[in-house]
């Protein structure tokens, strides 16, 4: 009995006490005998659809009726709405519990009512398409896009339920392993769970082959080289494509971007949070990878520059990342941050009279740290030595002075609506712009002998010079084994340094490049396709002096990126900056490490290795203990939820499999299996024990040195 009739009883009861009963008017009158009855009663509505209900009423010649669902007029989001027709929408997520009451109300007395039971359950879950639609023999992971999933959706591979995750109500991921018996067509549908358990209205087809154009473990390495962190989906797409076809889809592919921030902005952070933004959630995976490669050898800092200074620099970066070395000494030499950074800006020509000589700042960086080096290389990296043994300078001081006289009379962008002046005020969007009589008009002799005549313009002079910087020998040498030693590893073989030089001179590299020298597309192929990085993907050809110690940015990105994170950006940024490597900031413009750092005690290159202190080597643990167990920090989020699973449906020993091929490319040694299963079966029993046996064994491997160094 409702509430409803229960006050109606009570009136009938009690209503000859009181004057005028409860009926109002005072005549004493019974109410009329109205029933309503709603049809149908019971049913079965799926969330998110719609169901008309009619209702009949007797015993009154006023047959209108209001509607409630669960005793709210009308409805709401949580138990579903329903308009004066009796159209009733259900909501598109169940409530708890999942039944409801939808009711007519009659309006000629409001004391009777006829209601409906109605049973929610969940939609039909409908697939519109998988990625990757090719899957080797073998391991595999899909993402499965649609409408109408829900938590507990399960992606069907032909018959046999894949471990999936919920992503939205538009895309679920999966991982399964296809048997040689399933080569050709497998259809690839959705069930949804009960209440209504539902298997797909639509279906996606899968082709699984007898091989895939790489390894599993091979696609893991190449993209831990190319990207900040590979994902069970990258890991399918590498696989099945190949190396050569994923690089031509990130050349062709639109970059990530950085807004400027506002003039009132003074901190750094937001844009840090933006690097970490792009670098865990878009697609852009080697354009900004790259990207970060340069910014670590041409590099500026936010403790000198604005931060409207340094998104405009950031976005240079990312714009050349693909273009052509020279594209890039170009833009970043006119980059109104780098000019302030060091010292270009506002670099005034000589006077004698007043005693004061052009900046040499940037003339002597551009040379050390951004092209050339300080002594003489041949193709192989390998010093020039004189004929008493010892290393050739690469430039003298009367050749910085000569430049420095080159970076005389640029000054910041003219602000929309200003006119130019010799000192514009400080603005940093476009390049630099000349104030041609600041200019030093004197002859200046260079390097390989090239002189720049006297009262020749200052865009000239600074043409020639950069063309004088480019094509000097030292600088492929000199570049490529930097970039080698960002993206690959930290100590290559003379061999592999010249064989990157080669495509970098050339232009050239297995159908990638212009064809011209310095083409980064080349150069980046080349790096990445070299037999010395590849050695390492079928892990018996495995070198113990190959790869580098995973920096702090990749050791962070790497873990978000292969556990499904969304971010902010916001604890990444704090994490970095206890790890010492807070993006944007560094100390120098030495960068957060310099190429040459020996390991100490080794005569091996270890230049991430000069961040690695006994202070670091902690926060790293405690990053990744926060990072397994919790909380990360607020606006991000880490998904196990594919591991948890397998604890619970293939044993652990199956889920440390999983983690080994997954981070460690399949590498990990027996004993430290054996360590790591006995510390994830010793998790006690409880209904969190899944999730506490995956959360410990990341924390073991991804805290591990094997792991920390990236092979």
């Amino acid at each position: 009995m409702t509430n409803r009739y229960l006050a109606a009883f009570s009136c009938l009861l009690f209503g000859f006490v009181v004057l005028g009963g409860c009926a109002g008017g005072g005549s004493g009158s019974p109410p009329p005998n109205i029933t309503v009855t709603v049809s149908p009663n019971p049913t079965f509505v799926r969330a998110g659809s719609t169901q008309p209900f009619t209702v009949v009423v007797t015993g009154t010649t006023n047959t209108q009726v209001t509607w409630e669902v669960n005793n709210v007029p009308g409805g709401n989001a949580t138990v579903g709405t329903i308009d004066a027709n009796g159209n009733y929408s259900a909501p598109a997520a169940l409530p708890n519990p999942s039944q409801v009451s939808v009711e007519a109300v009659s309006v000629a007395n409001s004391s009777d009512a006829g209601s409906s039971a109605v049973t929610l359950e969940n939609p039909v879950p409908v697939v519109a398409a998988i990625s990757p639609t090719s899957i080797p023999v073998g391991a595999f992971s899909l993402t499965v896009t649609g409408s109408d999933f829900v938590s507990g959706s399960q992606v069907m591979f032909g018959s046999t339920a894949l471990t999936t995750t919920f992503v939205s109500a538009t895309q679920l991921t999966a991982t399964g392993t296809a048997t040689s018996g399933e080569i050709g067509s497998v259809s690839v549908t959705v069930d949804n769970p009960n209440p209504g358990a539902v298997d797909s209205s639509t279906s996606a087809t899968a082709q699984v082959t007898s091989t895939a154009a790489v390894t599993q473990a091979a696609a893991i390495r190449f993209l831990e080289q190319s990207t900040f962190g590979p994902t069970p989906t990258l890991i399918s797409q590498v696989q099945q494509s190949g190396f050569t076809s994923f690089l031509q889809s990130q050349f062709a592919a639109s970059g990530s971007t950085y807004p400027d921030p506002a003039p009132s902005v003074t901190s750094i952070t937001p844009t840090q949070q933006i690097f970490f933004t792009n670098a865990v959630n878009n697609s852009d995976q080697l354009r900004q990878r790259v990207a970060f490669a340069l910014s670590e050898i041409w590099v500026t800092s936010n403790l000198t520059v604005p931060p409207q200074g340094m998104a405009p620099y950031e976005r240079l970066l990312l714009a050349d990342a693909f273009t052509n070395y020279s594209t890039i000494m170009n833009d970043v030499t006119l980059n109104p941050g780098m000019g302030l950074y060091l010292n270009m800006v506002d670099n005034d020509r000589p006077s004698s009279a007043n005693g004061t000589k052009a900046n040499e700042n940037y003339a002597r960086e551009l040379m050390q740290l951004f092209t050339l080096g300080l002594f003489l290389l041949n193709n192989d990296g390998s010093l020039q030595l004189d004929s008493s043994g010892n290393p050739i300078p690469t430039y003298t001081q009367n050749q910085v002075d000569a430049f420095s006289l080159v970076y005389t009379g640029w000054t910041y962008p003219t602000e929309p609506g200003a006119t130019l002046v010799k000192h514009n005020p400080q603005y940093f969007i476009g390049p630099m712009e000349l104030f041609a009589s600041n200019h030093a008009t004197a002859s200046k002799t260079l390097l390989l002998g090239t002189v720049l005549p006297a009262n020749q313009s200052g865009t000239l002079d600074l043409q020639e010079a950069l063309s004088n910087i480019f094509t000097h020998p030292n600088l492929p040498p000199f570049v490529c084994k930097q970039l080698i030693q960002h993206l690959v590893t930290s100590n290559p073989s003379p061999q592999y340094i010249s064989r990157v030089v080669s495509a970098f001179q050339t232009g050239s590299f297995q159908g990638f490049g212009a064809g011209q020298a310095g083409d980064m597309q080349a150069t980046i192929a080349a790096i990445l396709l070299d037999p010395e990085a590849r050695r390492g993907d079928n892990p018996a050809t495995a070198v113990a002096t190959d790869g580098h110690l995973r920096e702090p940015i990749l050791y962070i990105t790497n873990l978000l990126r292969a556990f499904g994170a969304t971010t902010d950006g916001s604890a990444p940024v704090t994490y970095a900056t206890s790890m010492s490597e807070p993006p944007m900031r560094s100390g120098s413009v030495f960068n957060f490490f310099p190429p040459s750092y020996l390991i100490p005690d080794t005569t091996m290159l270890g230049p991430e290795f000069d961040l690695q202190n006994t202070a670091n080597a902690l926060v790293r643990i405690n990053f990744v203990n926060s990072f397994a167990f919790g909380p990360i920090g607020a606006g991000t989020t880490v998904n196990f939820t594919t591991y948890t699973n397998l604890a619970t449906s293939s044993g652990t020993t199956a889920m440390v499999n999983a983690l080994n091929a997954l981070l460690l490319h399949g590498t990990m040694s027996s004993a430290d299996q054996t360590a790591i299963l006995t510390a994830v079966n010793a998790v006690p029993s409880g209904p969190n024990q899944a999730l506490t046996q995956a959360e410990t064994a990341i924390y073991l491997i991804a805290s591990s040195s094997q792991y920390q160094i990236m092979h």
